[in-house]
């Protein structure tokens, strides 16, 4: 009786918690779609304009920028093919790393708070379950390298449902650092060379390279039997 009690007690703790966390989430989320001193981009050059305003500051706006774009609900394309052009290639790459993990750690910490895993089972349809699945066997490093280099997964979701799963954060952001590298190096080639107008064939070649061989090889490897278990 009493046990039951408790149970029962926990359970509204829980719902409590989720109900004020969802709450403030939804605050948020409008307060950051209502402010005039935050962007919404629908192009490349929409970024680059709003992000050269701020002068020196630039790359920390950049990068919280990409932290915040979950929440901000707009394609994180904009922002990689952005990051060559606002700093140059190499500073470019550094830059859309450190904003593409931030953004990571959004998703994982949105998806870890209470009730995360609750809305994960009930919405994430058997696409989530697979996902869910498969990251919480062993190996979740080399798992999350798979997701993170292999361009038929969402970016958003996978986090949250990394978070989901409790899985440890460090081998999180160096499985997804290491696994985002092919992509920003791709696209910040890519951008530099339509910005100059020089080496366009080498950079699609490029960006083939780091988009195709991972998908081919997660294809035809035995890799992608693990996620339909």
């Amino acid at each position: 009786m009493i046990e039951n009690f408790l149970i029962r007690c926990r359970r509204h703790r829980e719902m409590l918690r989720f109900s004020v966390l969802a709450i403030l989430i939804i605050w948020a989320v409008w307060q950051l779609h209502s402010s005039p001193y935050i962007l919404h981009p629908s192009s490349v050059e929409d970024v680059r304009r709003w992000v050269a305003l701020y002068g020196s500051l630039g790359p920390l706006v950049y990068i919280a920028l990409y932290t915040v774009r979950p929440i901000l609900f707009f394609p994180s394309i904009f922002l990689n093919l952005s990051a060559s052009i606002l700093f140059g290639p190499m500073l470019g790459i550094v830059y859309l790393l450190c904003g593409g993990l931030g953004s990571a750690v959004l998703c994982y910490a949105l998806g870890s708070l209470g009730g995360g895993r609750r809305l994960l089972d009930r919405y994430g349809g058997s696409w989530g379950e697979r996902l869910t699945n498969y990251l919480s066997g062993s190996g979740g490093f080399v798992k999350m390298l798979w997701l993170r280099t292999v361009p038929i997964f969402p970016y958003d979701p996978v986090s949250i449902i990394a978070g989901c799963c409790k899985m440890n954060l460090r081998l999180y952001a160096a499985a997804t650092v290491l696994g985002m590298l092919p992509g920003a190096i791709a696209y910040n080639l890519l951008a530099d060379s339509i910005l100059g107008g020089r080496g366009l064939y080498v950079s699609v070649a490029v960006v083939i390279i780091a988009f195709g061989l991972p998908l081919a090889w997660w294809a035809l490897g035995g890799e992608h039997k693990k996620l339909k278990e």
